[in-house]
């Protein structure tokens, strides 16, 4: 199976005329992992071994993950290329449809989606549950703070 993907993958790369970079979150239960700081050393040693590329080609899976981690990945590509596709063959939800956004383009196959844009970020709004980080919807605190320069 190794031996095949790695095939696909270099049939992409002609096909596309570029350079492939894969990134796939799990989701399988017990298993799922999400984007996150942990991957950024990851993306900057391929992208050394790559070198400034005319075009780069992300193939994405992701059900989602850190919001300020999917910045920092699509400008650090960004400075690797002159031109970034993203492919998402199923899923490319929250933090990985911002990373599509930065794309100069999106190609999807017709089973593809993208997902809402729900990102959360840590706050003491919300009450403690044991053994979840502190976070809030950032729509609800754009609207309380709107709400409260209004009064």
């Amino acid at each position: 199976m190794y031996k095949d993907r790695i095939n696909l993958y270099k049939t992409l790369e002609v096909k596309s005329n570029s350079k492939l970079l894969v990134y796939i979150t799990g989701d399988r239960q017990g298993f799922e992992t999400q984007i996150a700081d942990d991957s950024l050393d990851f993306f900057i040693n391929q992208l050394d071994k790559f070198g400034v590329s005319d075009k780069i080609s992300l193939y994405l899976y992701t059900r989602g993950g850190l919001i300020h981690t999917a910045w920092n990945i699509i400008n650090l590509i960004l400075q690797f290329c002159k031109e970034l596709e993203v492919i998402v063959p199923y899923k490319a939800y929250s933090a990985g449809t911002l990373l599509c956004l930065g794309a100069n383009s999106i190609m999807m196959t017709k089973q593809a989606a993208l997902g809402p844009i729900d990102p959360t970020i840590g706050a003491n709004l919300n009450p403690l549950i044991p053994g979840q980080p502190l976070q809030s919807n950032t729509k609800a605190v754009g609207i309380n703070k709107l709400d409260n320069s209004s009064r």
